[in-house]
């Protein structure tokens, strides 16, 4: 497994983490930045240390270095990560209480961002930008209408 490789897997623990216990706050989401922070150091390290000792050549000691990695991240996760009430993953877990789909619903919808394309589209009438670029438009037709008429209304004086 390359660094990439395990930088990918950490990013994936990460959003399961956030998916799967969404009963987290501020302080939560500060212990996965700092958690992340924290692996991408250690894949670094990991990967200076395989790559300078030639340890991807040994296929199961690597594969045995990589399968310690993947442990030691969740269990970091599992047993780390604050819930509201103090709990972690692996004190729930623990008590029985296992994800259901309504926290995996919540979870998701945590980590989305609410982008509505269906009803914002550029020739929609509920865009606020196009509607005060119409305003300008049929304000600039009115402008055009009074100055067309003011200049009838003189041509007609002047003769």
């Amino acid at each position: 497994m390359t660094g990439w490789q395990r930088f990918f897997l950490l990013i994936v623990c990460i959003a399961f983490t956030l998916i799967l216990w969404p009963q987290y706050d501020r302080a939560g989401l500060m212990f996965m930045l700092m958690a992340g922070l924290m692996w991408t150091c250690v894949i670094v390290i990991l990967s200076v240390i395989i790559n300078m000792f030639a340890l991807y050549k040994l296929e199961l000691l690597h594969r045995l270095i990589s399968i310690v990695f993947l442990a030691a991240l969740i269990a970091s996760f599992l047993y780390y990560f604050p819930l509201e009430g103090g709990e972690t993953p692996a004190a729930r877990l623990a008590k029985g209480q296992w994800p259901t789909e309504t926290d995996v619903r919540r979870g998701i919808k945590q980590l989305t961002f609410n982008f509505d394309f269906l009803r914002r589209g550029v020739h929609n009438e509920a865009n606020y930008i196009n509607q005060k670029m119409d305003d300008a438009s049929d304000t600039v037709k009115d402008i055009k209408k009074t100055a067309k008429k003011k200049k009838e209304a003189l041509e007609i004086l002047v003769e």
